[in-house]
């Protein structure tokens, strides 16, 4: 590892000047655990480390039925799974979080700093972008507010810009009466990036699609919603048809590669499996019974 100069600031502002002062060839450190590797493997070379954990409130989940949850920039997944709030309202985020890495991993692994590694198989952006987050953001010039979805631009890179930092992630509540399911298509639980991620959101009302939330991962150069997926179910009648219609055309906006861990067209296969299931999971008991067929197909491992 090369050497490089460590900060320790007390405030976001410090954090920030001294990130600019260095002009892109310094970065901030949360968890560390993905930071860390890519220094010693020389996927990244610095010259100085900004260390955020000395700042005040950054570790703090809150949340309050009107604004619904916050959550800091140096919040653990294990605090994510500890949370009351996150286990009642935010079941994709929570499975999710069940799903990242193992216990050790998840004991220093922060969600901030998984979105802006900007991995294309990143556990926490499928969530976040089914419930429509935003992203707090302070820099030399101050601070702004953007969607999570424009936050991403491709591997590994995102819109944040010399000195700036996430702070915060605010994700409201979701709909009223809706159910999520996330899947992690791993060959092991721990450690293993997921060679697919698919999540959604969905609410029903008499019988109907009210409102369609698809996010897919590890298939394209950035996690996304299908929105031409979600088009074919919203506002239609619950169908086993029209679902599998819905999993093809989410696997028509895929743009996968072949990798070590899987095939372009084993993932195209595994996004219309999983996009199936997880839309039949996520509606509510009465729908699934009269769809009348079991879910059958490949084995999830998450």
């Amino acid at each position: 590892m090369q050497d490089f100069e460590f900060f320790e600031p007390r405030t976001v502002e410090e954090a920030c000047h001294l990130l600019a002062q260095f002009q892109g060839k310094a970065r901030p450190l949360a968890g560390g655990t993905d930071l860390i590797v890519d220094l010693k493997v020389k996927k990244l070379t610095l010259e100085a480390v900004v260390n955020l954990k000395k700042i005040e409130g950054l570790n703090r989940i809150t949340f309050n039925p009107g604004e619904g949850l916050r959550i800091g920039a140096l919040v653990t997944w294990t605090q994510i799974l500890d949370s009351q709030a996150v286990g009642e309202h935010y079941s994709v985020l929570r499975q999710a979080a069940e799903t990242m890495g193992s216990m050790h991993v998840r004991n220093l692994a922060t969600l901030a700093g998984n979105i802006c590694h900007a991995s294309p198989a990143a556990n926490g952006s499928i969530p976040l972008l089914l419930y429509e987050a935003e992203c707090e953001i302070q820099g030399p010039e101050g601070a702004r507010v953007t969607p999570m979805e424009r936050l991403l631009v491709g591997v590994n890179k995102t819109t944040l810009q010399s000195g700036e930092i996430l702070t915060g992630i605010r994700i409201p509540l979701p709909p009223a009466k809706s159910k999520g399911v996330y899947y992690k298509f791993a060959l092991r639980r721990a450690v293993d990036l997921g060679i697919v991620g698919v999540g959604t959101l969905v609410t029903t009302e008499n019988g109907f699609f009210e409102d369609v939330r698809i996010a897919l991962g590890a298939v394209a150069p950035k996690p996304f919603r299908a929105r031409g997926a979600e088009r074919v179910l919203l506002g239609k009648g619950i169908e086993g048809q029209l679902i599998r219609k819905a999993a093809e055309e989410a696997s028509s906006e895929c743009s996968p590669v072949t990798d070590i861990r899987a095939s372009k067209e084993y993932r195209v296969e595994l996004i219309k499996e999983l996009t199936s299931r997880a839309i039949r999971e996520s509606l509510p008991e009465y729908a699934l019974a009269r769809l009348g067929d079991s879910l059958r197909g490949c084995r999830i491992i998450s």
